[in-house]
């Protein structure tokens, strides 16, 4: 069995007709019908029943439905993890969660490179959460994540970090405040990071605590789409320390949080991977730079 063979019956299962999940899954009739006569001889099992009315799944193939997601994941992952083992000291593929690269400098990412230029350095920019999925199904190697990721298959540290603050426009009431508490953004148009970035969920899963739902006036995402709307009067807005460096504050206020909250970067790999020679080369590179 594979997960060809797995994903062709998926589809074929949902659309109830060889034509239809063909059209899905850019193959001939012809072929699909052909994976879908392999995959019941190999199970040695009728998965459907083929009726006028289209592809009727028997109890077999309901049965197989339920269980062929976390079959075709668990596929994925141990041939990954195989590409992956016998790659470990040729590649080393990096996932950096969106908005870690303002505070964690390419740079000396892509400075390991050329201390070690035999090991091929990949990187790419995901949502933190595809971070971790990633890294789990041995798509990645090493991961820089916001905030600290307890699990107990995980080895995570804390790389750098920086306060929140909060984006005010001249002549809102708190501009000329020297801290600002949570509890002041209720009943404030709040401009957030949209839902691919860790700081959105932090900042309403915050606000909820505190027993009441933010305004939210926009989501962006792109940095200096917040400072644009914030200078613009829209709204107030969420953001890590680092925009005083990156924007020229002309007319607003980044004023800190009284209850100190941290934006944290923190770098993780598999505890089962730790050990491989890329991803432990990288490690020790990250503590011998200034600061990590």
């Amino acid at each position: 069995m594979n997960t060809k063979l797995l994903k062709c019956f998926q589809i074929v299962y949902e659309e109830k007709s060889i034509n239809r999940a063909a059209g899905r899954l850019y193959i001939t009739p012809q072929g699909l019908s052909r994976n879908i006569r392999q995959l019941e001889e190999e199970l040695d099992v009728q998965l459907f029943q083929r009726t006028a009315r289209g592809m009727e799944p028997t109890e077999s193939g309901h049965f197989l439905y339920e269980k062929s997601g976390r079959i075709i994941r668990e596929l994925e992952e141990i041939e990954n993890g195989l590409r992956q083992l016998k790659r470990r000291r040729e590649r080393l593929r990096i996932g950096c969660a969106n908005g870690v690269l303002n505070l964690l400098p390419l740079t000396m990412i892509l400075a390991f490179g050329g201390l070690y230029p035999e090991i091929t350095l990949e990187w790419r920019e995901y949502p933190n959460d595809q971070v971790k999925e990633k890294l789990m199904n041995s798509e990645i190697e090493y991961g820089f994540v916001i905030g600290n990721w307890e699990e107990e298959a995980v080895q995570s540290r804390r790389v750098c970090g920086c306060q929140l603050c909060l984006l005010v426009y001249e002549g809102h009431p708190l501009y000329e405040e020297e801290q600002v508490s949570l509890g002041c953004l209720k009943g404030e148009r709040l401009l957030l990071m949209n839902e691919d970035f860790r700081l959105y969920h932090d900042v309403t899963g915050m606000c909820a605590a505190r027993g009441f739902v933010p305004d939210i006036a926009a989501k962006t995402a792109d940095g200096a789409g917040l400072y644009r709307l914030c200078s613009q009067k829209v709204g107030l807005a969420v953001v890590p320390e680092f925009f005083r460096d990156e924007f020229r504050m002309e007319g607003v206020r980044a004023i800190p949080f009284e209850e100190h909250f941290l934006w944290e970067v923190y770098g993780v790999c598999r505890r089962e991977t730790a050990g491989y020679e890329n991803i432990r080369l990288f490690d020790r590179y990250l503590k011998e730079q200034a600061g990590l």
